[in-house]
């Protein structure tokens, strides 16, 4: 722990490291080093000046926590010299022998914990699980991805940052907070962010850097300096310390950094190969971090993701895991094994969706979605799910597959329809499939009027959910698709992002259309003798 390490940083690693606001967000394009650089940084500078505290890691789903945020934490705490089960222990008990105390209001287990050689910890929160945090009271808190978080949800765990100032006085680390993220796209839940960003306080993180600048130059003139010299500089060193931890208090910054920020690290090749795999629109949002136009007459305008939205990790299994697992149907609480699947497909060539319901006894349930992109193709897709769903299928492998004419209009190659090719792969893999043509797709107005029923919440339909955990992309795609007026002044869905190249795919109409081909297939038929509806979709 005490040797000296050497560690590169980038200009934007630099600077979140000097400054350390109380309240911290890093805009970050990818390649950036959020979760290995000022992530792990946060959390340990707090273990070492606050020994004993309890803070938290949050996370928008467990397995996201665990099988891809630790990791990086991981690696950033090695690059400063802490191992694991050396330093610090995750989700177990450090050896007894060390005798190593328990942290502030320490929980009954180390399930959701990482433990720490001084006795401080972080407890591991995600937002399908927030209960786990329910009673904490937490001294800081590290949010990764928080484009994926709901404003109510994330509110929840915000509520335990009530800090331990008794046992660490005015320390500006106390009570922090940190949240980093790529740019949020289109409808995404986490665009709460902007807000933040229009009170960052520029001007005193400014100053921040100005007195840590001093700070340096009294620290070169230290070793050479005198013994008299050495100790007036060492008060002085401790004089702007202390004003830096002044100003830092209630310090809400907001850092923004594009991938070229980390250019002598990536290499200039990197930054090619992400120009040459991304649409224009990626490579804007997320490389050069340029900020998205917000959407507006959104179609699916009554969607609310905090009504029909739900989490459904299987927390029993991920509790058990020992090691990082590749997410499978296992994961999943809302599954029910005993019954079928219920698809709705999109087909096209830059990318294929498939969306996954089950009618539950009170609800019906859209678990899941998944799709492939160019120059993957409906079989990639198949096998996808195959993978996803191999632990289900020796259960019940039937699988209801609904289609409309578009799914036979037209060729997936050149010899077999969209249609064919699906039920010809799910039947090799050993699937159960039965058909269900519902004819000639629906006009977006007939669309639109139905969405309109589910969503409103009609007494005569199921109740309609969505895993928020399990479709996250799907859920942008339905926030972000748009409407228009054609020339009878009848609203449309607007799907011209289908054919622009600054959309990525899976953000444009495509997830939409799958599930409307699955809703429609559910929730049309209940709507036989509603006559206002009927009226509706004929005029």
């Amino acid at each position: 722990m005490n040797d000296i390490n050497k560690i590169h940083y980038n200009i934007p690693q630099l600077e979140m490291s000097l400054i350390r606001p109380q309240l911290g967000t890093c805009i970050w394009g990818r390649g950036t080093g959020k979760t290995e650089g000022p992530g792990s940084e946060f959390i340990l500078r707090n273990v070492l000046e606050m020994p004993g505290s309890l803070g938290g890691i949050v996370s928008i789903t467990y397995d996201k926590l665990l099988n891809m945020i630790i990791p990086g934490l991981k690696e950033g705490w090695l690059r400063m010299g802490f191992k694991e089960n050396v330093h610090y222990w995750i989700r177990k008990a450090p050896p007894e022998e060390l005798q190593i105390p328990n942290c502030y209001r320490q929980p009954d287990t180390n399930t959701h914990l990482i433990k720490w050689f001084n006795g401080s910890a972080q407890l591991l929160i995600s937002i399908d699980r927030v209960h786990i945090s329910n009673g904490a009271s937490l001294a800081y808190i590290y949010a990764d991805e928080v484009k994926f978080f709901p404003r109510e949800k994330f509110k929840e765990v915000l509520l335990t940052l009530r800090g331990q100032a008794h046992l660490y006085g005015e320390q500006a680390c106390c009570e922090s907070l940190l949240l980093t993220t790529d740019q949020p796209t289109p409808g995404m839940p986490g665009d709460w962010i902007y807000g933040i960003e229009e009170e960052s306080n520029t001007e005193v993180a400014g100053i921040i850097l100005a007195v840590q600048k001093e700070i340096f130059n009294l620290s070169q003139e230290k070793e050479k300096a005198t013994k008299k010299r050495i100790k007036q500089i060492e008060k002085e060193i401790d004089g702007y310390l202390d004003d830096i931890n002044t100003l830092r208090i209630g310090l809400n910054y907001v850092s923004r950094a594009s991938t070229s920020d980390n250019i002598h690290a990536l290499g200039l090749k990197v930054i090619e190969n992400f120009k040459d795999t991304l649409t224009p629109f990626e490579f804007s949002l997320s490389v050069l971090n340029r900020k998205p136009d917000k959407p507006e007459n959104s179609f699916y305008h009554l969607l609310d993701e905090e009504k029909h939205g739900y989490y459904a990790p299987n927390n029993e299994f991920i509790d058990g895991l020992t090691g990082r697992t590749e997410k499978d149907c296992r994961f999943d609480a809302d599954l029910v094994w005993e019954m079928p699947l219920e698809l709705g497909c999109d087909y096209n060539s830059a990318i294929n969706w498939v969306t996954i319901g089950q009618e539950k006894d009170a609800t019906y349930d859209i678990i899941n979605s998944l799709f492939v992109l160019k120059p993957k193709k409906i079989k990639d897709l198949v096998s996808d799910f195959d993978k996803y769903y191999r632990h289900k299928k020796k259960v019940n492998n039937t699988i209801i597959y609904n289609f409309d004419h578009t799914a036979v209009g037209e060729d997936a190659k050149s010899d077999i329809s969209f249609a064919d090719e699906w039920i010809t792969e799910l039947s090799k893999k050993g699937w159960n499939v039965m058909e269900n043509y519902i004819g000639y797709s629906p006009n977006h107005r007939s669309r639109f009027y139905l969405w309109q029923q589910v969503l409103a919440g009609d007494q005569k339909l199921k109740p309609f959910r969505v895993n928020r955990g399990n479709n996250i992309d799907l859920l942008i795609s339905l926030k972000a698709t748009v409407t228009r007026k054609d020339k009878k002044g009848d609203f449309q869905k607007d799907k011209s992002s289908e054919q622009k190249k600054t959309i990525a795919p899976q953000h444009a109409t495509h997830g939409g259309e799958a599930l409307d081909c699955l809703v429609w297939s559910k929730y049309r038929p209940m709507m036989e003798g509603n006559k206002s509806f009927l009226l509706a979709t004929s005029m």
